[in-house]
């Protein structure tokens, strides 16, 4: 016969484990609850940011549509389309993700300046050349956009300066550099240093087509001296040195 000692403590163990469980069992049924809640929560969160940079991309691309249509090449620009993409740029570069805030000033910046707001539009481009954060080719291109756009208003000297730091070679905006320096060059008579960047850039394989195209047109504008190459000096005839002497020989 099993010992009623045993027993007795066999019973106190169930009873105790019974005690535990409903003590505990609401801690663990909410501890359930909670995983499930907080993965429930993380796969709604991940959908809602999804959703939410969805949404942005296509605010960015009907605002993008409605800004290339304001433009219109023989109708001037529709001002009332215009200002209605720049209000959703505007949104979306103060309160939208890292990648499409830069892409919103961009267009933002370019809208600006085709509606008059000129000091804003330099800010914008501004902002976009001093954010570390930003890719590179956008910071250099947003210097770029704004230096094409101020070449017969800023001050060159400091415009030259600016640009010059964006050709070197291995730089992709290159070539757009230096056809901006030759405009910044004419601007100031600089008709020859013009002309031999651009006959550079006219036989340069790395340049694109279109501006090579355009130096082409441009060449054709400049006064004969500074559309042709410089002429080299020729090399002056060096003087035989005389041969030296044969000591004479007395027999």
């Amino acid at each position: 016969m099993p010992d009623i000692f045993d027993e007795v403590e066999e019973d106190l163990r169930a009873e105790r484990a019974r005690s535990f469980g409903r003590r505990y069992a609401g801690l663990a049924a909410a501890a359930v609850v909670l995983i499930v809640l907080g993965t429930t929560a993380y796969v709604w969160w991940s959908q809602h940011q999804e959703e939410a940079t969805q949404a942005i991309a296509d605010r960015f691309i009907a605002a993008a549509q409605k800004a290339d249509k304001a433009d219109r090449p023989m109708g001037g620009l529709d001002r009332d389309q215009a200002k209605q993409a720049e209000d959703v740029f505007a949104d979306i570069a103060a309160h939208g993700p890292a990648g499409y805030k830069v892409l919103a000033q961009l267009r933002l910046a370019a809208l600006q300046w085709k509606l008059g707001q000129t000091k804003q539009a330099i800010t914008t481009w501004q902002d976009v050349s001093d954010n570390s954060a930003a890719p590179k080719l956008l910071r250099d291109f947003a210097t770029l956009t704004s230096a094409q756009n101020q070449v017969d208003t800023a001050d060159p000297v400091l415009l030259h300066q600016t640009v010059a730091a964006l050709t070197d070679a291995g730089n992709p905006w290159a070539a757009v550099a230096e056809e901006v320096i030759t405009l910044i060059d004419l601007r100031q008579g600089k008709a020859r240093e013009a002309g031999e960047v651009m006959r550079r850039l006219s036989t340069d394989p790395m340049a694109p087509q279109g501006i090579r195209q355009m130096v082409d047109a441009l060449i054709t504008t400049l006064p004969p001296e500074a559309a042709a190459p410089a002429k080299t000096a020729p090399t002056p005839p060096q003087k035989n040195s005389p041969a030296p002497k044969t000591p004479a020989t007395h027999g």
